[in-house]
């Protein structure tokens, strides 16, 4: 905020304080010779209401030696298109008269720590495909006479409520049932104490709010992308969620939507409320991003705040604990486990899972392959014919789709819904890292009884995963008690299925609202 309290200093004129240059003083343009044109540099701006019909626009161009404070009046900006106040095509004269389209008598100038006043002059003021041009000339009381003559963009900013200090988001991709495609960018902002979550603690203000845009590339390094978001009660790109009206009054609990609170001990309020409008704009300023609110709320008012800074997208997406490529070494001895035909209606292939473990880990296949030691592993999920019963073919298996020929795909959410091919490493017994496979190649081939299997493989977060083993299996038959029965796919039961995996994604999410930062 410190900017805007600079940049509004500049036009507060106090009598008797401000004094403009005299004749004596020494001035490059010389009095009213000509004057100079001086090459400007930056321009930025602030607009503020003043009445029902008019608005405030103080523009501060710069240049190296000179910064130019303009203060129009013009059109007044509706309260939904704060974020982007435009300052009005026109004629602009200094006068006293307070009317629009006018310069007022606080336009000055700065040179050399000096301020000058202006007391006459005229700007032509033209917008275009977001480019101001400004033209024309200013002069002081001692004749001393500038020409302005800037073409570019300038960044005009309301005055906000709110300067927020502190934010913490997670980027949780899409909903493959409720926004399939569309990524969520979760976010909070709070102005006072926050908790190591980034939720307010005391005195302040505190917005809860998540951006639905295109999904990230690579979630690891999710940012919320720059764009203008607008409110919506749909999960659609280049929007913020906001709950409906009939959600708001069937009690739904604010956190799940866009939503604001405010305490003030001192002044006795403690006020929670949904945000039911409004508009968003984040962009990108130096090394960080800006985050700009103009929001209606459930109570009647706007929200006007901003937050610049580093803006947090911790990725709850990928499931790889590490951020580096790994090479397996001495994968000693291992398990080939038949699975038996697909349980999924419409496929014909079986199920094999081979378990692949250093000296020093053990897993038990009567314990539901629970795993003891210290060390690394791999399961690898393979998929074959149906006629394949008693053995694994040779071949290559890339990591696809459940069809014969392939390996499957690393899924789930966290060890212990963790299916298909994967990664881990444990310690103590205790699992340390982890990681699905998403990617890549799986040779076999077989001499006697050893099998040579050369892995090369990517996790969900792309790092290579390599190793060989080169051994014998132990065979291990464990068909799917259930796989014959059809029913498992009935449209109830996957229904039924859909909708406990969606509330677990759901619990999840809700969860991580209070994740250390």
């Amino acid at each position: 905020m410190s900017k805007f309290f600079r940049m509004l200093g500049m036009f507060t004129f106090i009598g008797g304080v401000l004094v403009a240059c005299s004749d004596d003083d020494d001035f490059s343009s010389g009095n009213g010779s000509g004057g100079q044109t001086p090459e400007i540099q930056s321009a930025q701006g602030i607009y503020n209401h003043l009445d029902d019909d008019k608005g405030s626009f103080n523009i501060t161009l710069s240049s190296e030696d000179v910064d130019f404070n303009l203060s129009f009046i013009s059109d007044k900006v509706a309260d939904e298109e704060l974020l982007d106040p435009i300052l009005n095509s026109e004629s602009y004269s200094v006068s006293t008269s307070g009317e629009k389209y006018t310069l007022t008598t606080e336009t000055n100038w700065i040179q050399n720590d000096d301020l000058s006043l202006v007391t006459s002059g005229n700007l032509d003021v033209t917008f275009n495909n977001e480019i101001y041009t400004i033209e024309g000339t200013l002069l002081d009381a001692s004749n001393n006479e500038y020409h302005i003559d800037f073409t570019g963009p300038i960044d005009i900013e309301p005055v906000y409520d709110v300067a927020y200090e502190i934010q913490n988001g997670w980027y949780w991709g899409d909903n493959p049932f409720e926004y399939p495609g569309v990524g969520e960018y979760m976010s909070y902002f709070v102005q006072g104490e926050a908790n190591s979550w980034g939720e307010l603690e005391g005195d302040g203000y505190y917005m809860d709010l998540s951006f639905f845009h295109e999904l990230a590339a690579r979630p690891w390094e999710a940012q919320i992308p720059n764009v203008t978001y607008t409110a919506s009660t749909d999960y659609e790109v280049g929007t913020f969620h906001i709950a409906t009206e009939e959600e708001i009054s069937n009690g739904e609990p604010l956190y799940k939507y866009a939503s604001l609170q405010h305490v003030d001990s001192e002044a006795g309020i403690n006020r929670a409320v949904f945000v039911t409008g409004g508009s968003i704009k984040v962009l990108e300023v130096g090394e960080h991003q800006e985050v700009r609110f103009n929001l209606e709320l459930q109570d009647g008012t706007r929200h006007i705040g901003k937050y610049t800074g580093f803006v947090r997208q911790g990725d709850e997406v990928t499931v790889s604990t590490f951020t580096s490529d790994r090479a397996i070494e001495s994968l000693t001895h291992g398990y080939l486990e038949f699975k038996g035909e697909s349980p999924i209606a419409g496929m014909d292939n079986n199920r094999w899972n081979l378990y692949l473990l250093n000296e020093n880990v053990s897993i038990s296949p009567d314990s539901y392959w629970s795993s003891q030691g210290t060390g690394e592993y791999m399961r690898l999920t393979l998929y074959t014919s149906a006629d394949e019963v008693n053995d694994i073919p040779e071949g290559t298996y890339p990591i696809g789709e459940e069809v014969a020929g392939n390996a499957g795909i690393g899924s789930g959410m966290e060890l212990g819904l963790d299916f298909g091919t994967w990664y881990y490493e444990l310690s103590n017994d205790n699992t340390v890292n982890y990681a699905p496979i998403k990617s890549g190649d799986i040779v076999v081939t077989k001499e006697g009884d050893i099998y040579n299997i050369e892995i090369n493989v990517q996790d969900d977060r792309e790092n290579t995963i390599t190793a060989n083993y080169s051994a014998a299996l132990t065979f291990i038959d464990n068909p799917n008690p259930w796989r014959s029965q059809s029913n498992q796919n009935s449209p109830m039961i996957k229904s039924a299925n859909k909708e406990k995996v969606s509330k677990s994604y759901t619990w999840r999410k809700e969860s991580r609202r209070k994740m250390a930062k």
